[in-house]
């Protein structure tokens, strides 16, 4: 049988486990993700637009990503190194990613102020 998800029924130390460490902020970034699916060894470029970011992960948006994307490699304007992550989730549009090192907040705070200028 499988508990309930009501907070009486939690300890609370289940609900302080689950509350978010780093605050997520918009962003409205483009970048290409080379993403590996599982199982495969070869990687792909897919161009993506970055939903929102925070130190430890981001969302990633495209109508072009393949099915069970394991590793992705992020290549964001602003910053030389590329950005190495998991997939945490992935749904039809969209990546829930997780990085491997936590990004630093001046690079965050850079990547969140990038706004694209519409063509005239």
């Amino acid at each position: 049988m499988k508990p309930k998800n009501y907070l009486i029924t939690q300890s609370l130390d289940e609900i302080k486990d689950e509350r978010r460490v780093f605050p997520r902020r918009d962003a409205n970034c483009p970048v290409i993700a080379r993403v590996r699916q599982r199982g495969r060894e070869e990687e792909i470029s897919v161009p993506c637009w970055m939903v929102n970011l925070c130190e430890d992960g981001c969302l990633l948006t495209s109508d072009y990503f393949p099915r069970r994307i394991d590793d992705v490699r992020l290549t964001i304007p602003g910053i030389i190194d590329q950005v190495r992550g998991k997939a945490r989730s992935q749904g039809k549009f969209t990546i829930n990613v997780k990085f491997s090192k936590l990004l630093k907040v001046d690079i965050v705070e850079m990547v969140g102020r990038i706004k694209t200028i519409p063509k005239p």
